[in-house]
């Protein structure tokens, strides 16, 4: 008989495999997709911490993977194996853990990381939800290291949305136009209030994709 551990590995490896075609699935649909980024004229040459909605991270997956020093917390779940795959073959340096804020190990990581002169793409409301609702780790690490905070928002013109799923995910049909929009920086003080501040992001997220929207839809 199969032992435990072994049954766990024989299905990472099966994730993986999935990773692997979801990654070339992807990298074909967005070859024939007409992706425009569109930044906030206040943002610099320096790293950032991204924010995004859990059901829109396909679109850093596919607009940050020019940055050279970039990395994610993924959940180490076999979901988590499944996206790791992904965002190391775009070019992330991938963090295993989870967002709770009582994994102290993944938030110093990411606080490590974030000293080092990377970026952080960050699922705010991920990796399990609710939806649109930011966990304060976010806020926590841009106290501790001084780095901004950008807004992710983004809009598809043709798109599968994953109802029954948590997030609602959304995935790009081909040659579909998309928009990614990089909001403007937040500077997050020492010693603000922390949920003051997440109201702030929240609203800064949500106004990024109105504006993907509106971009997407201008004639």
């Amino acid at each position: 008989m199969e032992t435990k551990k072994k049954k766990n590995i024989k299905k990472e490896k099966k994730y993986r495999k999935y990773g692997y075609l979801l990654y070339y699935l992807i990298k074909f649909i967005t070859l024939t997709m007409r992706n425009k980024v569109v930044k906030h004229k206040e943002i610099k040459e320096k790293n950032y911490i991204y924010g995004f909605w859990h059901e829109k991270i396909i679109f850093p997956s596919m607009s940050l993977s020019y940055l050279d020093k970039v990395t994610t917390l993924v959940s180490p779940s076999r979901d988590g194996e499944l996206l790791s795959v992904i965002l190391k073959k775009f070019g992330y340096d991938v963090i295993r853990g989870s967002s709770n804020d009582k994994n102290i190990r993944s938030l110093m990581s990411m606080i490590k990381h974030l000293k080092r002169g990377y970026s952080l793409g960050f699922a705010v409301d991920g990796p399990r939800g609710p939806i649109y609702q930011i966990k304060p780790g976010i806020v926590f690490m841009a106290q501790k290291t001084g780095v901004e905070i950008l807004p992710i928002g983004g809009a598809f013109s043709k798109k599968i949305v994953f109802k029954k799923a948590w997030d609602k995910f959304q995935f790009p049909l081909p040659f579909s136009k998309s928009v990614t929009y990089i909001g403007k920086p937040i500077k997050i003080e020492k010693d603000v209030n922390i949920e003051e501040y997440i109201e702030v992001i929240n609203q800064k997220i949500h106004e990024a994709n109105k504006e993907a929207e509106r971009i997407l839809n201008e004639k």
